[in-house]
């Protein structure tokens, strides 16, 4: 796969002033005034309008920039476009349950269940 590439550079990364900067490709880097720095993306999901009934645009954060790299952050927003592109909100993995283990636990109990036989070892 080709080098995903933008306007912003590691060295710009870690200083820039407070203030959004963008990468391109709805790409920005967000530096707080405190100096926290982080990677969002803005996206347009097709067919979803705002109250207004133009296209809806989000911003998703990709995570803070001592965390992600420039790189990483361009991987997923390219993932995060495609997936708008297609319809589908990047917000549903964020709002996707992961179960517990024992809740896991319990339904494979449940549906394994059905093959099991109450039989004493060593008995023919």
């Amino acid at each position: 796969m080709a080098a995903l590439s933008g306007k912003l550079t590691k060295n710009l990364v870690e200083n820039l002033c407070p203030g959004r900067h963008g990468d391109g490709s709805g790409l920005y880097l967000v530096v707080d005034p405190s100096g926290a720095r982080r990677c969002i993306v803005r996206v347009t999901v097709k067919g979803q309008k705002n109250r207004k009934g133009a296209p809806l645009r989000t911003d998703f954060g990709l995570g803070g920039a001592d965390v992600v790299t420039l790189n990483q952050a361009r991987e997923r927003a390219l993932e995060y476009r495609r997936m708008a592109k297609s319809g589908l909100s990047p917000r549903f993995n964020a709002q996707r349950k992961i179960p517990t283990f024992e809740e896991l636990s319990r339904q494979v109990h449940i549906d394994r269940l059905p093959t099991w036989k109450n039989a004493k070892h060593g008995q023919q």
